[in-house]
């Protein structure tokens, strides 16, 4: 895919909230945002980034495709050719500089899959429990991952709302702190909103190694073309914060 393929997914919407700093010291147009634009947490990132002015847009299913129906024209993604849901998770993986996964106590479908993807593409990524952090942790963890990385594209990724009602949200909430919005009316009022996220919880992230372990547990080696059976579940223990120390780096 050339160059001038890859930037054509990016879309700049809204006015540049220039000097408006976020808790990384992230400012509008320094980082472009990836994801696939489904519903629950990718659009809740999307939501955040759009009004916030952010580089923003990502690789979505063929036809636009989303388990509501389609992908709101608003939402600045496009179409890849061929792709289901999962091959644009793949996608955006291999587009971006490192992907924040974002999950609730278990990882599986969307998360476990870019999760996969990340180990096959050898892209760095962090994992964040959606389940035991509060938003405005979630995007400190996420603000440190592109300090320590010297991210310049992010991809971000989580469960769909079918998963968990308040996926959503949680994506909108996590992203308006990292970009460094106070509250705000969505852009869109009248759409359902998914509850707020846990207000308790300790911290708890997770890199992957070269072999793509979390909190030093193997993972089975397992060829590009082969995916993982969905709904496996991942169980990370609470309370027990672990960040490794080694990161896949890009090729």
């Amino acid at each position: 895919m050339s160059r001038n393929n890859r930037d054509s997914r990016f879309k700049k919407r809204g006015k540049s909230s220039s000097g408006q700093s976020g808790i990384s010291g992230l400012q509008s147009g320094r980082l472009k945002i990836l994801t696939n634009a489904q519903t629950g947490v990718s659009r809740g990132v999307l939501d955040a980034a759009l009004e916030f002015g952010s580089e923003c847009g990502g690789s979505c299913a063929e036809g636009r495709m989303a388990e509501d129906g389609f992908v709101p024209d608003s939402y600045p993604v496009e179409e890849l050719p061929g792709a289901d849901t999962s091959d644009s998770i793949r996608q955006n993986v291999k587009d971006s500089d490192g992907t924040a996964i974002i999950f609730f106590g278990d990882i599986e479908d969307e998360p476990e899959e870019a999760l996969d993807y990340c180990v096959q593409l050898g892209k760095t990524y962090r994992l964040v429990n959606g389940g035991d952090l509060q938003p405005g942790q979630a995007g400190k963890v996420i603000a440190d991952f592109i300090k320590e990385k010297g991210l310049m594209t992010l991809n971000v990724t989580g469960p769909k709302s079918s998963a968990t009602e308040r996926a959503q949200r949680f994506g909108y909430e996590t992203m308006r702190a990292l970009l460094g919005l106070g509250p705000k009316k969505r852009r869109n009022p009248e759409k359902s909103q998914p509850t707020t996220a846990d207000e308790n919880g300790s911290a708890q992230v997770s890199d992957g190694d070269q072999n793509g372990n979390a909190n030093g547990k193997p993972r089975s080696n397992k060829s590009p073309g082969q995916r993982r059976r969905r709904g496996s579940g991942r169980r990370f223990p609470r309370n027990k914060a672990s960040d490794s120390q080694s990161d896949v780096t890009q090729d």
